[in-house]
């Protein structure tokens, strides 16, 4: 049973991954990288053979509408699986999947718990339709009848 949902998630997980590298190279082959700042030479090399690994720390920001726009799609879905993880109605066919005995409740209570987390995807971001269709129906498949 296990393995049939790790191999589900294994298998969601690669096509959005996939799908992310596909679009992210068509973007990136128009974007030009940014140069990157030249090192100092002051000869002040002391102060790196003491100096710690700086932590970089994402903040967290607040998204407005406007903002929304400007997002890529990878971000947009990323947020709208997250916010979806968050429905009181998915968490309890999650905790019904994860509590199923048997293979085929598992499969059945995987099906019910996809299917309700990519239909409150697409309530979320309706711009997302069609990734979240082509995304829902590869889990789906994934999982045995």
């Amino acid at each position: 049973m296990r393995r049939n949902l790790s191999s589900a998630f294994t298998f969601l997980l690669l096509a959005t991954l996939t799908h992310a590298a596909e679009t992210s190279s068509t973007s990136s082959a128009q974007a030009k990288p940014a140069p990157r700042p030249a090192e100092s030479s002051s000869g002040n090399s002391s102060s790196k053979e003491g100096s710690k690994p700086r932590k970089v720390t994402k903040e967290k920001t607040s998204i407005t509408p406007g903002d929304k726009a400007s997002q890529s799609e990878d971000e947009r879905f990323t947020s709208a699986r997250k916010a979806a993880y968050e429905d009181t109605r998915v968490a309890e066919l999650r905790v019904k999947v994860d509590a199923s005995k048997n293979d085929e409740s598992a499969n059945k209570a995987m099906r019910a718990y996809l299917k309700a987390l990519y239909g409150k995807m697409r309530s979320i971001e309706p711009s997302l339709e069609e990734r979240i269709n082509m995304t829902e129906a590869a889990a789906l498949r994934a999982i045995p009848q």
